[in-house]
């Protein structure tokens, strides 16, 4: 069984990379060729140095988008080279954004797909924690709007009333014993995180600020969860957690 019942949706960000890339490159190309004859007048050997780094910027740029198509879509890859996609796939993300105005392309797809992406480099990494080390993040939408409690300081204050998957999360966490939280904006979020200081988050979200949190918290990685939204944005809203439980047998450490 996979981590998710839907992977589509990655091709997109991956596309969008590779386009932004290949402008770039364009461009960088177009560049070298209106300064390389003032350059040549300068001096031959600066001119052969930075066309020696343009050729290295190139190369890199090259390999660098075959190791995230393969390790998004194999989801393996050699791990050495793990460090250089998750960077990759950090940094692109502006750059597609930007790209995606242009083609006027919807900047919540963007971030759809770049989740995707992001789930794709953590489980290529194969990596393996112990409970006390993960931290399921829930955004406080998923309580029910009519909730009187307050479990955005303290999720244990939650009834168990059954009106939302608050109860259900609580109890999953407790069955996998990782910690759980619930944050209503980035500052709570960022303090539950130095408080719990976990080696990875799982965190259920809408598409800005699971991406917003991504970037926020790197390098610490973050396998997000997008919620599901049957009311609408930021009110009474679901999350499988079934899905959840399944990302959670993945990637806790068995005890042998």
């Amino acid at each position: 069984m996979d981590f998710e019942i839907n992977t589509k949706g990655k091709g997109l960000f991956l596309t969008l990379s590779t386009i932004s890339l290949i402008i770039i490159m364009a461009f960088t190309t177009l560049l070298w060729y209106f300064i390389s004859p003032r350059l040549h007048e300068i001096s031959f050997w600066l001119a052969k140095s930075i066309l020696n780094l343009l050729r290295l910027f190139y190369l890199l740029i090259i390999s660098g988008t075959i190791l995230l198509f393969v390790t998004c879509y194999l989801e393996r890859v050699v791990k050495i080279a793990l460090p250089v996609v998750r960077i990759a796939i950090k940094f692109l993300f502006p750059i597609t954004v930007f790209f995606g105005k242009i083609f006027m392309i919807p900047k919540d797809k963007i971030r759809n797909s770049y989740v995707f992406v992001n789930n794709s480099f953590i489980k290529a990494y194969k990596k393996h924690y112990q409970p006390e080390e993960i931290l399921i993040l829930l955004p406080h939408c998923l309580q029910n709007a009519d909730c009187k409690m307050r479990i955005n300081y303290n999720i244990e204050n939650c009834v168990h009333c059954g009106k939302c998957d608050i109860s259900n999360l609580i109890n999953l966490a407790k069955k996998y014993k990782v910690n759980i939280a619930v944050a209503t904006g980035g500052t709570l979020a960022r303090r539950i995180i130095i408080k719990t200081r976990p080696k990875i988050i799982l965190a259920v979200a809408c598409e800005r600020d699971l991406v917003d949190g991504m970037l926020d918290v790197f390098p610490i990685p973050v396998y997000g969860l997008l919620n599901e939204r049957p009311e609408g944005p930021c009110i009474n809203t679901r999350v499988n957690t079934e899905i959840l439980e399944n990302i959670l047998q993945k990637i806790i450490r068995s005890e042998r």
